[in-house]
Parts: structure tokens; C-alpha cells; sequence
């Protein structure tokens, strides 16, 4: 399997798991229940550590696009997508990676001693929504990579839209 492959599989784990994991972790708190409470922080944690495959991959991925080896299979326009991309994975994957720690830290807490966990337990609920809220915003740029129909049309550009009506 590929880079591009691995980093296709798995490039949503991270931001949809948190997504997730919020559920559980809300319901663990509210609920007072200690199992619901950790098995949404263990997904919150597990998850938000993928970034770090993800990057990887992501970064493999990127260095044979740049000789060349996939380029043959994207259109011309696609620079631009690749380079939003980049910049936001690296940007907002940072969030990820928070939301990874501070999942990992209400998770010992929790276990530790339950009181605690659960008041540790609203930050991580806080930083997995912002690591979703992240991970959106860095998967609709990669959407782009692959999908030119995703892109916006520039200033000026000619669709295919306005072609055709013009024929």
C-alpha cells in the first residue's frame, strides 16, 4: 500500500473520532458513568494520536507527488490545492494533537480518581470539538486534491459552465 493510500485510510480518523468521542464523554459526565466516560475519552485519545500517521503519510505523500511518481494521475491545477493543504495540516493539526493530550490526560485522571476526571474530561469534550472544527477545515482543502470539481473557479476563470452556454 501506498502513502497516498495509507494517508487516504486514514486521514479522517483523527477529526471524525473526535467527533465521536464527544458523545460518550458528555454522556460519561453527565451520567456519572465511569466506563461511558472512559471508552469516549480512550477514542478521543487513540484517535487525536493518528495525527501523527496521518502527517506522515500525508508528507510521504506529498514528497512523490514532488518527483513526480502521482503526478501523472492530477490535472495541472492542482499546486494550489496541494498547498492549502499543506499549510492547514500543519496549522491546525496542532489542535489534533491537543485535543490527543488533553484526551490522554483526563483518561488517567479518570481513572486515577473519577471526581477529578470528569471536570478534566469537559476540556478534552472542548478540545474535540475544536479538533473537529480543524480537521474539517484541512479535509475540505484536501478534498480539492482529487476532485477539481471541489475547486472554486478563480477570478476571471472560464467554466466549463460558461463554455457550454456559449456554444
Amino acid at each position: 500500500m501506498s502513502q497516498e493510500h495509507l494517508h487516504l485510510a486514514v486521514n479522517h480518523l483523527p477529526f471524525l473520532g473526535s467527533g465521536i468521542a464527544i458523545i460518550p464523554i458528555l454522556v460519561g459526565i453527565v451520567l456519572r458513568n465511569k466506563a461511558t466516560l472512559l471508552t469516549g475519552l480512550a477514542i478521543a485519545a487513540l484517535c487525536g494520536w493518528m495525527t501523527a500517521i496521518v502527517m506522515s503519510t500525508g508528507e510521504a505523500a506529498f514528497e512523490r507527488y514532488e518527483k513526480g511518481t502521482v503526478r501523472v494521475f492530477l490535472d495541472s491545477n492542482v499546486e494550489q490545492a496541494l498547498e492549502s493543504h499543506e499549510e492547514r495540516a500543519e496549522v491546525w493539526s496542532k489542535l489534533m494533537y491537543l485535543s490527543a493530550l488533553v484526551s490522554t490526560v483526563a483518561l488517567g485522571a479518570s481513572i486515577w480518581r473519577f471526581s477529578i476526571g470528569r471536570y478534566v474530561s469537559f476540556a478534552a469534550a472542548a478540545c474535540c470539538l475544536v479538533a473537529l472544527g480543524s480537521g474539517i477545515w484541512i479535509a475540505e482543502s484536501g478534498g480539492r486534491i482529487r476532485r477539481p470539481d471541489f475547486r472554486l473557479p478563480e477570478k476571471g476563470a472560464v467554466s466549463l459552465k460558461t463554455k457550454v452556454d456559449n456554444n
